[in-house]
């Protein structure tokens, strides 16, 4: 019993804490795997703007990963399909990443 309740101990604290970095973050809550549509109505109902950089390589015409999405930094054409979005908010930016065809999420990095 005092295994359990060592485990169970544990398990709470480790999601809290999980919970805590997760909201200093700023981000909503994603999953792996979830489509990026979904994760950009995301990022916009928590305040969020799509940041277009300067360096950003443009959309391939006819490439829904990234038509209308202005965020877009850049799309990989071969390979896993890679692309990386670009987003602002109280003066942190934040990459979120996204792999195959059907653009689903994949992590996110600071700048």
């Amino acid at each position: 019993m005092k295994k359990l309740f060592q485990i169970t101990a544990l398990i709470l604290c480790l999601s809290v804490f999980t919970q805590f970095a997760w909201a200093q973050t700023g981000l909503p809550k994603f999953k792996q795997g979830e489509s990026y549509t979904s994760v950009r109505k995301k990022m916009l109902k928590a305040g969020w703007k799509p940041y277009t950089s300067p360096d950003a390589d443009k959309c391939g015409e006819g490439d829904k990963r990234c038509e209308g999405r202005p965020e877009m930094e850049a799309c990989a054409g071969t390979g896993e399909a890679n692309c990386a979005f670009l987003w602002k908010r109280k003066g942190k930016t934040v990459s979120l990443f996204t792999t195959g065809e059907d653009a689903n999420y994949s992590g996110y990095r600071f700048q």
